[in-house]
């Protein structure tokens, strides 16, 4: 079982906490408004090893919606 797991979704430097990933949406930890077409790196550290993915939403995110669909641009 893991310690710790956190998870991110980085956009223009910035890392904005998730509070849950299933791999085709996410959930901010707060809320955020992001246009149509964002891409960014979806960042999961799980017991300090990171893996990451290019990523793009392309419906955007909306301050209080809940999941964020995101579609993998590069799987590395």
């Amino acid at each position: 079982y893991s310690a710790s797991v956190e998870g991110y979704f980085v956009v223009n430097g910035e890392q904005i906490p998730l509070a849950k990933t299933n791999g085709r949406t996410f959930v901010f930890a707060k809320p955020c408004e992001l246009a149509p077409g964002t891409a960014g790196e979806l960042l999961v550290i799980v017991d300090g090893e990171r893996d990451s993915r290019r990523v793009v939403l392309p419906h955007g995110a909306a301050a209080g919606q809940i999941n964020i669909p995101f579609v993998v641009e590069a799987p590395f």
